[in-house]
């Protein structure tokens, strides 16, 4: 299998962002994936919701593994619920095993994650 290159899709709703996540996450999507993040500084503030879409991530190595938990602690570190869906099961039972499960929650689609936040009340 060929490596698909990582692209990513960022947009903004109320209090939250969401991530579209697309190709093969690995280390050199890093720069990619915090760029963003690094010096957002309405983490914790008026963005109290990151979304990630995983469906059309396919492949995730370590590297795109310690991305994604960097990701979801630097999010708790400012007080931020983040949320994942899309994942595979074989993902799902990884992302338990290395904790990220601590840091992020797990859906099984994004309609199911709206109507968390929701509830959350934005």
């Amino acid at each position: 299998m060929a490596d698909q290159p990582f692209s990513i899709a960022l947009h903004r709703f109320p209090g939250g962002i969401a991530l579209k996540l697309e190709g093969d996450l690995n280390k050199s999507a890093e720069t990619k994936l915090l760029d963003g993040f690094e010096g957002e500084a309405e983490l914790g503030k008026s963005i109290r919701f990151l979304t990630i879409d995983l469906t059309k991530v396919d492949y995730i190595n370590s590297g795109g593994m310690a991305v994604l938990i960097r990701l979801a602690r630097m999010g708790s570190k400012a007080g931020v619920h983040t949320f994942a869906w899309g994942i595979t099961p074989h993902y799902e039972k990884l992302f338990r095993m290395v904790g990220l499960t601590e840091y992020m929650m797990i859906y099984p689609n994004e309609f199911a994650v709206m109507q968390r936040i929701e509830a959350l009340g934005q």
